[in-house]
C-alpha cells in the first residue's frame, strides 16, 4: 500500500475515512484499511491524531506512460487515452491552440491520432460550452448569441424546444470553484501530472472499469445523459474527484468521432493508479 495503518495505534475514529479525497480508506468490521485506490497524497496523515498512518512499501504508480500502456492492454483499448491539466498560465513549451476549434474535437484528435499536449482556452473555442469546462464564457454580441441559439440550439430539429428547458438541468452538476486560463489536452503518455483522464469504451469495458473501481470500496460510477458532453464529462470528476461515464450529446459525439457502441469515461487522474491495479484483481482478470 502507499500508506498503511497500524491497527494497534488506530483509534477507529474514522477521520481518515471522511477526509480521504480518493475514498481509498475503508472500515472492515472493527479495523480501518487503506485500499489500492490510495494515490500517495498523504492527506489522511494530517487527520490522524494517533499517528497510526505511515508510508507503505509500495508507492502508487505515477508514470503516465506506464499507466497508459497498462490501461490499453488490460482493457483492450484500440483508441488513445486523452488527459487534461488545468492551468492558470500557459506552460512553457506547450503550443497554444489558436482556433477556432472545439474541445471535443481536440479530444477526438487525441483518441484517433494521439499527439503532444496543446493549450486550449476560451479564446480558441468555437462553442459556448467552453464555460462548461471551467474556462469562462466566450464573448459575443447579443445578435451573435441569439443567432447561434436560434439556429443551432433551440427549436424544432435542434437540441431543446425552448430556452427555458435549455438550462433546466444545470443544477444537477457541480459548479466550478474558479475560472481557469486554459486546459492542456494531450495523450496520457505525453502528460506529466494531469487532472483528468478520458477515453471511449464499450459496455464490456465499462463493466470491467466499474468492477475494478468498486472492488475494495463499493464506490459506484455515475452516468449522465441529456446535457452537453463537456458538462456531463468534466465538472463532476474535476470538482468532486469522482469518475463518470456519459453518452455525450449530438455535437460531442460527432466531434469526438465516437462509434455507436462507444461511451465516454472520465476519471480523476488520482484514481487511475488504483484502477490499473484493481483491474488485475477482479473476476475479469481470471483466465
Amino acid at each position: 500500500m502507499s500508506f498503511v495503518i497500524d491497527q494497534e495505534l488506530c483509534a477507529k475514529c474514522g477521520s481518515c475515512i471522511g477526509n480521504c479525497p480518493n475514498r481509498a480508506i475503508i472500515r472492515r468490521a472493527d479495523e480501518v484499511f487503506v485500499t489500492e485506490m490510495c494515490c500517495d497524497c498523504g492527506i489522511c496523515v494530517q487527520y490522524c491524531t494517533m499517528g497510526a498512518i505511515g508510508k507503505g512499501s509500495v508507492r502508487a504508480e505515477q508514470d503516465t506512460q506506464k499507466l497508459a500502456k497498462a490501461l490499453k492492454e488490460k482493457l483492450s483499448l484500440f483508441k488513445n487515452i486523452a488527459a487534461m491539466q488545468y492551468v492558470d498560465k500557459a506552460p512553457e513549451g506547450v503550443p497554444q491552440e489558436k482556433g477556432p476549434h472545439f474541445w471535443c474535437g481536440i479530444c477526438g484528435d487525441v483518441f484517433d491520432e494521439g499527439g503532444a499536449p496543446v493549450l486550449f482556452s476560451a479564446k480558441a473555442s468555437t462553442c459556448g460550452g467552453v464555460a462548461n469546462l471551467g474556462l469562462g464564457a466566450i464573448k459575443a454580441t447579443r445578435e451573435e448569441f441569439d443567432s447561434a441559439i436560434n439556429a443551432q440550439v433551440v427549436g424544432e430539429g435542434n437540441l431543446y424546444a425552448t430556452r427555458d428547458v435549455m438550462s433546466k438541468n444545470r443544477n444537477m452538476f457541480p459548479h466550478f470553484s474558479k475560472v481557469y486560463a486554459g486546459v492542456v489536452i494531450g495523450s496520457l503518455e505525453h502528460m506529466r501530472k494531469p487532472d483528468l483522464v478520458l477515453f471511449p469504451v464499450n459496455g464490456h469495458q465499462l463493466c470491467m472499469i466499474s468492477t475494478a473501481y468498486a472492488f475494495d470500496t463499493g464506490e459506484l460510477i455515475t452516468g449522465f445523459a441529456g446535457k452537453s458532453t463537456c458538462l456531463m464529462t468534466i465538472s463532476t470528476p474535476l470538482m468532486q474527484n469522482r469518475p463518470v461515464f456519459c453518452a455525450g450529446d449530438h455535437g460531442g459525439r460527432m466531434f469526438m468521432r465516437l462509434k455507436d457502441d462507444e461511451i465516454l469515461v472520465c476519471f480523476p487522474f488520482s484514481l487511475i493508479p488504483g484502477l490499473v491495479k484493481n483491474l488485475d484483481r477482479t473476476v475479469f482478470a481470471q483466465k
